[in-house]
């Protein structure tokens, strides 16, 4: 058994203006779990571009607000307890089209999406949600 406290998780920022943050617990590291777990904070009016998950199926859960994952014209909304699978070769896009904050919880498996981010650079204090 392993505990990450909040306060130690490596948190990302895509490389993008207006873009999330990404809070990284478990998953992409050598040698480490064949699966992951993210938190996405997804600001108000910010987007995350479509992009495919480096080969992991990934469901993704609302925690706070309301989010939408956008594949193509289909658009779906998630809120606190609603989940959306995403398999491995679908491109989707993240946005905040709310007027508070959305929180998403992310499995990943297998973790080679988690490697991806934690490549991507850290997020300043300042953009941590």
């Amino acid at each position: 058994m392993e505990l990450l406290k909040v306060e130690d998780a490596e948190v990302r920022r895509p490389p993008a203006p207006n873009s999330p943050t990404i809070t990284v617990y478990f998953g992409g590291e050598e040698g480490g779990p064949d699966v992951g777990l993210l938190k996405v904070s997804v600001p108000v009016g910010a987007r995350m571009g479509e992009h495919v998950h480096a080969g992991s199926d990934v469901i993704l859960t609302g925690l706070t607000g309301r989010a939408q994952i956008i594949k193509g014209e289909e658009v779906a909304e998630i809120g606190p307890g609603d989940a959306v699978l995403v398999g491995k070769e679908e491109g989707v896009g993240l946005a905040n089209p709310g007027d508070e904050v959305a929180e998403v919880l992310v499995a990943v498996g297998p973790a080679n999406f988690v490697a991806a981010v934690r490549g991507m650079p850290a997020a300043v204090t300042s953009d941590v949600h």
